[in-house]
């Protein structure tokens, strides 16, 4: 009888692994993405991946800088950065010093409003001149120039820049990256959305970059966006979370708001208002927009998740916004 047993229990253990083994085949090797892989082409090199650096921000940046991007991202127990890459120069990275302290906050996104480059630090937005970027060694520390905390935000977790608009937006997860209870809006046919971008008056010239630390509007955005992006054709939003699949998410532009909140005008971005999504490989991050394309960053091939996702991803792509089934 004993020996039955343990014959049962083997044969149990090997189906289990063998079951395992088929999942992990099916997981791994059974990831097809033919329209994404039709849609996109490499815009440039992630840089500072075998540094150990997490991509968070991307931006693009002035024709005559010599770069064409920046990203922001951070490094565990490090100084977070900021890459100038892209272009006719090589890539380098500077680090951020607030007064004679170190900016070791996780870095969100990252935008470029003219002369200065904008970066989500933990639950603010700060800022620091371009030309000091452009011009520092490889490896240098900047000084920030300002900064503002983004009211009610637990943390900011990607920013935009668009027609004299800077945008900040926030990253909702239930349980670990949780929203105020107040930015939990519901919205027509059930839904709700559990995050809040914030539109404020860009001006380089006012303290923090901004005309006012009122907004001017907000957005009601739904869970787990890493970027956000306005063009002339409406809203774009980038969610992933994890090793499942991330999306894209094409809405059309604002139209009258839904009401107040915190004293300004709301928009809320629902179903009704969605023209389109596009399915991609995990780990997406912050996009923008440049001449009709969308470009995308990803983090799935950074060192602390390479290991385990089914698709690293080790380049900037981009998107033709007009081709099918994106952005209209």
């Amino acid at each position: 009888m004993k020996h039955k047993i343990k014959i049962a229990a083997l044969s149990a253990a090997l189906l289990i692994l063998a079951a395992l083994g088929i999942f992990l085949c099916v997981w791994f090797f059974g990831a097809r993405y033919p329209e994404f892989d039709a849609a996109v082409q490499k815009e440039g090199e992630i840089p500072g991946l075998s540094d150990g650096i997490s991509p968070q921000g991307l931006c693009p940046l002035p024709l005559d800088s010599g770069y064409r991007f920046a990203m922001s991202g951070y490094i565990k127990g490090e100084p977070s950065r900021v890459y100038l890459f892209g272009g006719e120069n090589s890539p380098k990275y500077v680090t951020l010093k607030d007064g004679s302290k170190d900016v070791d906050t996780h870095f969100g996104g990252i935008t470029c409003t003219g002369n200065y480059l904008v970066v989500a630090s933990g639950k603010r937005l700060v800022r620091f001149p371009l030309a000091e970027a452009l011009s520092a060694e490889n490896g240098a520390a900047v000084a920030l120039k300002d900064g503002f905390t983004v009211k009610g935000f637990r943390s900011v977790a990607y920013c935009y820049f668009y027609d004299g608009m800077l945008y900040a937006g926030e990253f909702y997860r239930p349980g670990n990256y949780e929203t105020d209870q107040s930015h939990h809006i519901a919205v027509a046919d059930g839904e709700t959305n559990f995050g809040i971008v914030y539109a404020y008056r860009a001006d380089e010239s006012a303290a923090g970059g901004v005309a006012s630390e009122t907004p001017e509007y907000a957005i009601s955005v739904r869970e787990q966006v890493q970027g956000f992006a306005v063009w002339e054709g409406g809203i774009v939003l980038s969610t992933s979370y994890g090793l499942p699949d991330s999306r894209l998410w094409f809405y059309r532009p604002l139209g009258e708001p839904s009401g107040q909140f915190e004293g300004v005008p709301l928009y809320i971005l629902g179903e009704s208002d969605l023209n389109s999504t596009f399915g991609m490989p995990c780990m997406s991050e912050e996009i923008f927009v440049q001449e009709g394309r969308l470009y995308i960053l990803f983090e799935s091939k950074s060192k602390q998740y390479r290991q385990f996702v089914r698709r690293q991803i080790g380049d900037v792509l981009s998107v033709s916004l007009g081709a099918e089934g994106i952005g209209g």
